[in-house]
C-alpha cells in the first residue's frame, strides 16, 4: 500500500476515524491501482462507521482489484466482517475463507470464522475450503481446530476428535514443549475463564500466555459447559493437551458466557469439582451497551440501542425477582447479561467462595500486570512470571468508538433494575 494510504489506515486501526475522512478527502481524485486502495480505506472506514450497505459496494470492489496478497487478504477479512454485520452470514464465511486463500495462516479470518453464524448445510459446502487452507497451511492450529469443530458437526466424529488433540499439541511452544507428555489420554483442564461477556477476557487470556506455567487454549470460546455439552467430555478433554505431573502447568480456557448460563455451574462441578474459576465483571450499562454494538457486528442486529434496551428492560420487569434470578439468555441479552448477583448465586451453590476470583474490567484496563499477576495467585503459580516488560494491548475491542445511553435510559436501568448488580460491581 503506497505511504499515503497506509497512513489513513493505521488512523482506522486507531479508531481515529475523523482524520482518517479528513485524510481521505482531501486526496486527489483516484484511478489505476490508487483507485483500488481508495475503495478498501473507503469501505473500511464506512463499515467502522456502520454505513453495511455503502461499505459493501467499495469492499467488493477492493477484493476485486487488490492484487498485493497481504492487501487483499485485509480487503477479503474487511469485507467478511462487514457482510456478518449484516445477516449475511454465508457470504461473510465465504469471504474470511477468500482471506484464507490469500494468506493460509491468517489467525484474524479463523477467529471470524469461529464466530460466524452458520448452519450444516453451509458447512458443509464450505468445508472443502476450509481444508485445502488447512492443508495449504500445514501447522495451522486455529485452522485445524475449526476444521475439526465443522467436522464433529458434519458427523465426523472420530476425525474430529484426532485433529482436536493433535491441534492443541501443535499450540504448544518454547519450553512448554518439554513438559507434553506426548500420547497421554486426554484429560480435563484446571482452570477456566467464566465471563462476563465484553468485559476483558479476550485481553486476559493473551496475557495470561505470557506466564510458563499457564496454558491457555489459544481458540477462545469452547462453549463446551453452553452449546456443546451434548458433544461429550471426550471432545472437551480433546481440547488440552497433556503436562507432565511434576511441570506444574495450569490448563484453562475462556467461555464467558458460562457465567451466565443456568446449566453450567452444575455441568463444570460434574466434571471439574476444584476448578480454579475467573470472573470479570464491568460496569452492568457499560456492558449492556458494548454488548449491543457486539450483537449490531456479529449477529446483524439492526434496531437503534434506545429501542433495544427499552424493549429488553420492560421484558425483564415484567418478571418476578425469583424468574429474574433463573434466567439464561433473555431477549437481546444486554441488560440480562448484566445481572451479575443472580448469576454469581448460582456458581456459589456449587463452588467455595475461594474458588471464584472477581476482577473488574476497568482495573484490568487501567493495571493490566496488577490483575493478570492476581490472577495468577489465584491460580496458583508465581505472580512475579508476569512482568512489567511484557505485551499488555487491549484486544477485541469495538472497531470505533460509540456513545451511551440518554441519561434519563440509563437512570431507569440502573433504578429499576441493575441497582445491586451496580454496587456489586463498585464492590469489588
Amino acid at each position: 500500500m503506497p505511504e499515503q494510504f497506509s497512513r489513513i489506515w493505521h488512523c482506522l486501526e486507531r479508531q481515529d476515524l475523523t482524520q482518517a475522512r479528513q485524510w481521505l478527502e482531501a486526496m486527489p481524485a483516484a484511478d489505476g491501482p490508487s483507485l483500488a486502495w481508495r475503495c478498501l480505506l473507503q469501505g473500511e472506514l464506512l463499515r467502522r462507521e456502520g454505513s453495511a450497505a455503502a461499505a459493501e459496494q467499495q469492499l467488493a470492489l477492493a477484493c476485486e482489484s487488490i492484487g498485493d496478497p497481504p492487501w487483499l487478504g485485509a480487503a477479503c477479512h474487511a469485507r467478511g466482517l462487514n457482510l456478518r454485520s449484516m445477516g449475511r452470514f454465508e457470504q461473510a464465511a465465504a469471504a474470511f475463507l477468500d482471506a484464507l486463500a490469500v494468506e493460509p495462516g491468517r489467525a484474524a479470518s479463523i477467529h471470524a470464522l469461529q464466530f460466524t453464524r452458520l448452519e450444516k448445510e453451509s458447512i458443509a459446502g464450505l468445508v472443502g475450503r476450509l481444508t485445502s487452507v488447512v492443508k495449504q497451511a500445514r501447522t495451522f492450529p486455529l485452522g485445524l481446530q475449526l476444521l475439526a469443530d465443522w467436522e464433529f458437526r458434519l458427523g465426523q466424529r472420530d476425525q474430529a476428535l484426532e485433529h482436536s488433540y493433535h491441534s492443541v499439541q501443535l499450540t504448544v511452544s518454547g519450553q512448554q514443549q518439554q513438559l507434553v507428555e506426548w500420547g497421554a489420554i486426554p484429560s480435563l483442564p484446571e482452570a477456566l475463564i467464566i465471563g462476563a461477556p465484553k468485559s476483558g477476557t479476550t485481553s486476559l487470556a493473551a496475557y495470561l500466555l505470557h506466564h510458563p506455567h499457564l496454558w491457555v487454549h489459544p481458540r477462545k470460546e469452547l462453549h463446551f459447559f453452553d452449546g456443546r455439552w451434548d458433544w461429550g467430555q471426550t471432545w472437551y478433554r480433546c481440547q488440552f493437551p497433556v503436562f507432565q505431573a511434576t511441570a506444574g502447568v495450569i490448563r484453562l480456557e475462556a467461555t464467558p458466557n458460562y457465567l451466565q448460563l443456568p446449566e453450567a455451574p452444575e455441568r463444570l462441578h460434574s466434571l471439574i469439582p476444584e476448578a480454579r474459576l475467573v470472573v470479570l465483571l464491568r460496569e452492568p450499562l457499560d456492558r449492556a451497551i458494548s454488548w449491543y454494538h457486539h450483537m449490531a457486528r456479529q449477529e446483524g442486529l439492526s434496531q437503534p440501542l434506545e429501542g433495544v434496551i427499552e424493549a429488553e428492560l420492560s421484558g425483564l420487569l415484567e418478571l418476578d425477582p425469583q424468574q429474574r434470578s433463573e434466567l439464561g439468555w433473555f431477549g437481546s441479552n444486554c441488560l440480562a447479561g448484566s445481572l451479575y448477583g443472580s448469576q454469581l448465586a448460582r456458581w456459589y451453590r456449587f463452588f467455595r467462595p475461594d474458588q471464584l476470583l472477581l476482577l473488574r474490567f476497568e482495573d484490568l484496563i487501567t493495571n493490566p500486570l496488577g490483575a493478570s499477576q492476581r490472577v495468577a495467585s489465584h491460580l496458583g503459580v508465581d505472580p512475579h512470571r508476569l512482568r512489567p516488560g511484557d505485551d499488555f494491548p487491549v484486544l477485541n475491542a469495538a472497531p470505533a468508538p460509540y456513545g451511551p445511553l440518554s441519561t434519563a435510559l440509563a437512570e431507569r436501568c440502573r433504578a429499576s433494575l441493575l441497582g445491586d448488580d451496580c454496587a456489586l460491581w463498585a464492590g469489588l
